[in-house]
């Protein structure tokens, strides 16, 4: 189900600060049990996929929340480039 999840969410049918499912509309779909449905949320969430707002939701996280850092600044991507390297002392 995490799988799928993820493939939905790169594929853009849940697009970012979309709801998605309910864990009642995930454990009928899937056909499991509310814990495991719940194990995966807190999988997502851990790994920044999702955001769980309180009496709201679910909802898809952006590129950049996921690659933030744990005080949710951006982290670096890419490497300095050599002339920015050069210039650092």
């Amino acid at each position: 189900m995490r799988d799928i999840i993820i493939k939905r969410i790169e594929a853009g049918q849940y697009k970012p600060g979309q709801r998605i499912p309910s864990v009642v509309d995930l454990t009928q779909e899937f056909g499991i049990a509310t814990q495991t449905v719940q194990k995966v949320m807190n999988s997502l969430r851990k790994d920044r996929w999702i955001r769980t707002e309180h009496g709201m939701g679910s909802f898809v996280t952006t590129a950049e929340e996921r690659t933030a850092g744990p005080d949710g600044t951006p982290v670096a991507t890419t490497a300095p480039s050599s002339s920015e390297s050069a210039h650092s002392g």
